[in-house]
């Protein structure tokens, strides 16, 4: 990667009365595959569509490749879109739709037929080019709606959730044939998405979306590890959140009192007495039927209260004394010999925890 390829600079958009994207600022690199992930209404698909040209913000601006392109339209721009519903012509043959734009830019016969056969190798589906679309399965309509973004050659290819109508199998499968075929073209792919580990296998960066607002942009294992907001925390993944009151701290550890115990944690900019969130992921905690005398763990204690089997872990349970549930996981053919009701101390390491303040 070489340089910025989009540039988003104080975007906002509303509709009516309603803001749906607030002051929203990211570069996107060259070739990067970005990836804007978020649950329904967040302004996911409404940013995409920004930088498409099929909206146009109500502030702010949008540089592509160096040059601002908010103020042209979508034709004018060198993007192309993928949507979830493929809008494939269901009149055409999968080489008629790959090559419709070409046409539409009187683009010379023979160059049409090269780049059409080229896009159709690329997405393995040379064979399948006189088929129609009511001929071809979700998976290879999907591929032939990319080979047509492709085909012409865009510096940024958008794509909004085009792998929601594929069943789970398929949609796997293409996750794996997406990012291959990004990596091999270097082409800047900027995808939307409400699948969180959708959005972790895929991308080079994640931008997590909330109401709006920008929450965090950072690579799959900083958003998952070190999450900056209380909303990513619990919207990437599962995890735990505990809620306390920093007392003490120093430049490696916090003490923060929750769950009537003294807990350790890491260090990190708040004040004495502020107001935190502990986010704990699962797999980063054990259970134990005995206490721990070693001082340098996290230890709180509660009661088993379900086992949710998940083939080879088992998502377990705990209904800790304040009445919150703590989920730990635990290898399904070594778990503890306990019953709903028995007591059970979930302990950690407390550089495993990570401390939110909003």
């Amino acid at each position: 990667m070489s340089g910025l390829m989009v540039k988003l600079q104080h975007l906002v958009k509303q509709f009516g009365t309603q803001t749906v994207v607030q002051d929203l600022s990211l570069d996107i690199e060259k070739g990067e595959f970005l990836t804007l992930l978020g649950p329904s209404g967040c302004g996911k698909t409404t940013t995409l569509r920004m930088i498409a040209g099929f909206e146009q913000p109500t502030s702010g601006e949008i540089m592509l490749d160096g040059q601002y392109v908010h103020n042209l339209a979508a034709y004018q721009r060198d993007v192309n879109t993928v949507f979830q519903s493929y809008a494939l012509f269901p009149h055409l043959t999968a080489y008629d739709n790959v090559a419709f734009g070409l046409r539409v830019k009187k683009v010379p016969k023979q160059e049409i037929e090269k780049r059409v056969k080229d896009a159709l190798r690329l997405v393995q589906l040379e064979d399948y080019a006189r088929r129609k679309p009511d001929q071809l399965s979700g998976g290879q309509r999907q591929r032939i709606a990319i080979a047509r973004a492709l085909v012409n050659n865009p510096k940024v290819l958008l794509l909004d959730e085009p792998l929601g109508a594929l069943d789970q199998k398929l949609r796997k499968q293409m996750q794996v044939e997406l990012k291959h075929l990004q990596k091999q073209l270097g082409i800047t792919f900027v995808f939307v998405t409400h699948d969180q580990e959708e959005a972790l296998t895929m991308s080079d960066r994640i931008g997590v979306m909330n109401q709006g607002f920008l929450e965090q942009v950072g690579t799959p294992a900083e958003i998952y590890e070190r999450p900056s907001t209380k909303f990513v925390a619990g919207f990437i993944g599962e995890t735990n959140l505990l809620h306390g009151t920093v007392r003490t701290r120093d430049h490696q550890h916090l003490l923060v009192e929750c769950e009537g115990v003294q807990v350790k944690a890491p260090s990190a900019n708040v004040a004495e007495n502020e107001s935190v969130t502990i986010a704990i992921r699962p797999e980063k905690s054990v259970l134990s039927l005995e206490p721990s005398h070693n001082e340098q763990l996290v230890q709180l204690n509660g009661r088993l209260t379900e086992r949710i089997y998940c083939g080879g872990s088992t998502r377990t349970i705990v209904t800790l004394h304040s009445g919150q549930t703590f989920v730990a996981l635990e290898k399904t053919d070594q778990l503890l010999p306990a019953a709903v009701g028995d007591e059970l101390f979930v302990q950690w390491q407390p550089n495993h925890g990570v401390v939110v303040t909003r």
